[in-house]
């Protein structure tokens, strides 16, 4: 599992037998893993919203995802999901809708300030469809293969980090296929196999240059109707679509952070290639919810994770084990 080829590979962790947490008050549950993308963007949401909730990060690298208590949540085995009360909300897109109707208000700002016959929602919603098109997962995981794009990545997707999520690709799908043989039985695999044969056609995909060059593309592409469309604005706008942040500005805020930390800002739109991308990236890092999602927050889950690794593990499996529970993180769904 370490990628130091002197190293002896340490042992292979014991089963966990998970149980269903308990928790003795009423807020939300977010069940969550701080590095998957779509979890970040429920987070930025509830942050923004100032919604108080109670965060359960589930451990990924070690398939608490597919454990029975978290399949009756989701079928599919996927972060995000929000439970309120006796309400089960599985992924992104309804979270958000749920708690953009429940919570409003004065104290929880909307997110979707527009009427939905105006020009402003219009334009609004077609950003955020052009930034939720994306392929998230392809990109993260083909800038991990392909060296001749000469990236720059920051922490924590760097160097032995970025090896080791390319060798946990197999151990992923390994207990994926597991996951589906257990619940086999009870006829409820149907999803675990549906993402199954997505995370193979993604992986298939990626190892193709020519094909991830179209991914990297039709990423530059959005951008460069975002550069279009922000340099029209008359007079200058604070975001997308006005002086109000939006959806759609939480959601090219944080693809411009993954972007960041894979290494693509001078690829994309460093040195004054897309000037209003880079000023939007800059006024967005500056807001109280981004600096809660970035970075002490991710560090302090990681080191619980940590401590609650067998010892046995711990050998010579730093970057190992850092890789395993960020591909988990973001190559599960």
């Amino acid at each position: 599992m370490n990628n130091q080829a002197n190293e002896i590979a340490p042992a292979e962790p014991a089963p966990q037998d998970f149980k269903p947490p308990v928790f003795n008050d009423n807020k939300l549950v977010l069940y969550f893993h701080p590095y998957n993308f779509y979890s970040q963007k429920v987070l930025l949401v509830l942050y923004e919203k100032n919604i108080d909730f109670t965060p359960y990060v589930v451990d990924l690298c070690n398939g608490e995802q597919y454990s029975s208590w978290f399949l009756n949540l989701n079928p599919k085995g996927d972060v995000p999901v929000l439970q309120d009360g006796a309400f089960i909300i599985p992924n992104s897109p309804q979270i958000i809708n749920y708690v953009e109707t429940k919570f409003r208000g004065d104290r929880h700002p909307t997110l979707k300030p527009y009427r939905p016959d105006s020009l402003d929602y219009d334009r609004m919603i077609t950003f955020e469809r052009a930034f939720t098109r994306l392929p998230i997962g392809a990109l993260s995981l083909g800038s991990f293969i392909h060296d001749d794009l000469k990236l720059s990545p920051k922490a924590p997707f760097i160097g032995p980090v970025r090896q080791s999520c390319l060798k946990n690709n197999d151990k992923v799908m390994d207990l994926l296929r597991r996951s589906m043989d257990e619940v086999d039985s009870n006829g409820c695999s149907s999803a675990l196999k549906q993402k199954l044969d997505i995370q193979v056609r993604r992986r298939n995909l990626v190892a193709s240059r020519t094909e991830f060059q179209r991914v990297l593309d039709a990423v530059r592409n959005v951008l460069l109707f975002v550069e279009q469309e922000l340099s029209k604005q008359t007079p200058r706008k604070e975001w997308l679509t006005g002086d109000e942040l939006t959806l759609a500005d939480v959601s090219l805020g944080l693809l411009l952070q993954r972007l960041n930390q894979l290494g693509f800002e001078n690829y994309y739109w460093g040195y004054g290639k897309l000037p209003q991308v880079e000023g939007f990236f800059l006024r967005f890092k500056q807001r109280p919810s981004y600096h809660k999602l970035m970075p002490s927050s991710n560090f302090e889950i990681l080191k619980e994770m940590w401590s609650m690794t067998p010892a046995n593990y711990k050998l010579g499996a730093t970057a190992g084990f850092l890789g395993m529970a960020m591909f988990a993180a973001f190559a599960h769904k």
